[in-house]
């Protein structure tokens, strides 16, 4: 179903991404470190599972936020999960004969007990035991939203360290990452810097961008379609011009409209998404207000860095220029702004629809 809220789990449901889907699966035999990013609710999650569904090998998938807790990745719950994942998946075909090898687990630094041996071995070992079985079958990594994994344990390190070793030693192995803070993501992975565990080595990206006003048209018809539901081609512009292209928003519009709130329906979606992101917001504006002040002044289309600073100073108070640059780079790699040169000035913009409405309401002070 177009309309499901949830994230898809079958190519059938994925809509307008054939040359996407046709760039990951080719990656997924060819590639061993895979970036899948885009904005929020832009569909890089069903993506992901539905390809990984339909492909022909293995795979664990670990969605990073569940593990997220007090500003840190609780580290045992992480590595229990992705042991486990691993587990299950040795459990299918010929793997099992791996699997009986493995009579106990722990968690600390991934160890993995051994049967009759009485010592620990590292999850290295265990890959790399899974490597040689694989014989010519990929086994998939997958980690969902994995900027989240800087906060695991000492900045990530350990992690970035395995996905090395995996790299360099594990040819049938593949790392695939997706993330909706694209810079926070690059910067964690740390490919550009010399002192970096993963620098140097190739990184496969593919980014989702949202629908044009043809496509969001387009999949609120085929949506609207499939239910048997009639919808005015006035109904659905206006629809667009409110949600944009960004298909987690047109999802639960229809959904909304299919549950029968069809009066209402693109208010009721509007509400709701602007619940979601009131609380990223919240969560982000509890480290500095001054992530609300900006986000309120490019909300009011003041874009440009002298513009801020004087909006924030008017209303505000001072705020120095190395202040305000941090906080708008780091605005810009969570993804909630974008910047372009415009007539070679730089400006900023906030690219979600429901974003820019919730910045713009916001009581700041």
């Amino acid at each position: 179903m177009l309309f499901s809220i949830e994230p898809k789990h079958s190519l059938r449901d994925i809509f307008n991404r054939k040359e996407e889907v046709s760039t990951f699966q080719k990656a997924l035999q060819s590639e061993r470190l895979i970036i899948l990013d885009g904005l929020r609710r832009i569909g890089k999650t069903s993506l992901l599972k539905a390809v990984l569904e339909e492909f022909d090998g293995y795979h664990v998938f670990i969605d990073c936020r569940a593990y997220f807790r007090n500003n840190l990745i609780d580290a045992e719950a992480f590595d229990k999960a992705l042991i486990k994942g691993i587990e299950k998946t040795l459990k299918l075909g010929k793997l099992k004969k791996i699997l009986k090898s493995i009579s106990g687990l722990s968690f600390g630094g991934f160890g993995i007990s051994i049967e009759d041996k009485g010592q620990e071995t590292s999850l290295a070992e265990v890959l790399k035991n899974i490597d040689e079985a694989l014989k010519g079958k990929r086994f998939i990594l997958a980690f969902d939203e994995a900027q989240n994994l800087r906060f695991y344990r000492k900045g990530g390190k350990d992690l970035l360290n395995l996905f090395a070793y995996t790299y360099d030693n594990l040819r049938n192995f593949v790392i695939v990452l997706t993330g909706s803070e694209i810079g926070l993501l690059h910067d964690f992975l740390g490919i550009d810097d010399p002192d970096a565990p993963l620098f140097g080595r190739y990184l496969s990206e593919i980014r989702l961008q949202r629908f044009s006003q043809d496509k969001s048209l387009e999949f609120l018809r085929k949506g609207f379609e499939e239910l048997a539901i009639d919808v005015s081609e006035k109904v659905l512009e206006r629809v667009v011009d409110e949600l944009d292209g960004i298909v987690g928003y047109l999802s639960m519009y229809g959904y909304i409209y299919y549950k029968g709130n069809q009066v209402d329906a693109l208010e009721r979606t509007k509400e709701q998404a602007k619940k979601l992101v009131a609380k990223e917001l919240g969560a982000l504006i509890k480290r500095s207000m001054n992530y609300g002040y900006v986000l309120k002044a490019v909300s009011l289309h003041i874009n440009r860095f002298s513009q801020i600073r004087t909006y924030i100073e008017n209303n505000f108070g001072s705020i120095s220029d190395p202040t305000l640059s941090k906080i708008l780079n780091t605005l810009v790699k969570q993804s909630f702004l974008e910047q372009e040169y415009v007539d070679g000035v730089k400006r900023y913009s906030i690219p979600d629809p429901v974003v820019e409405y919730v910045c713009r309401e916001m009581k700041v002070k």
